[in-house]
């Protein structure tokens, strides 16, 4: 596995390509603490006039961030050019340890969170928080692993969030329950 991970990750940050670089680092910059799915989640509970979504996307965001943080360094995984000296990162290279990618790690978190409340927009977001995990490998600062291992903890500390929301606030419980049962008829709200 860490052959494939470094061929992969060594193979990817060498083509800086003209126009895939500058988006690959937007990417990077818009998903850094989530932040692109806030400003979404903030512009969805404006328009539905409800604090749900907002709600759901920050608590993601807020447990998400530190829970990355304690991970890297419980797996004290140096990155991809401490390593190999064949992996030229495309940008400043992060003083924190790899694994798992905090990238991958709250913008996970913060998709799932969010599309409970909003099961529409589900693909969209997660295929935004891929394409931003993704962005951290081709910029050679990670791992496809640590992207992966990011990604599925995000997702579980996402669906945490959800289920304890519905726990704790029925507001919360009956539009959760409501959007699963009408998710192939369109959001009127």
């Amino acid at each position: 596995m860490t052959s494939l991970d470094h061929r992969f990750v060594a193979w990817f940050s060498g083509l800086d390509l003209p126009l895939v670089t500058p988006l690959a680092k937007a990417l990077s910059i818009i998903g850094l603490s989530g932040a692109v799915f806030i400003v979404i989640a903030l512009v969805i509970s404006i328009r539905r006039r409800r604090p749900t979504p907002l709600l759901a996307t920050a608590l993601a965001v807020i447990v998400s961030e530190p829970l990355s943080t304690i991970f890297k360094r419980l797996a004290g995984r140096p990155r991809p050019s401490e390593s190999y000296p064949d992996v030229h990162p495309l940008i400043d290279l992060p003083t924190s340890n790899a694994m798992p990618s905090g990238h991958a790690f709250v913008c996970f978190a913060a998709a799932v969170a969010l599309s409970a409340g909003v099961p529409r927009a589900r693909v969209p977001l997660v295929t935004l928080a891929a394409l931003i995990a993704l962005s951290r490998v081709y910029l050679g600062v990670h791992y496809l692993s640590d992207v992966i291992v990011g990604a599925v903890c995000g997702t579980v500390v996402g669906m945490l969030v959800v289920w304890s929301l519905r726990l704790v606030h029925p507001h919360v419980r009956a539009r959760y329950d409501r959007n699963r049962g009408q998710q192939s008829q369109p959001d009127t709200q």
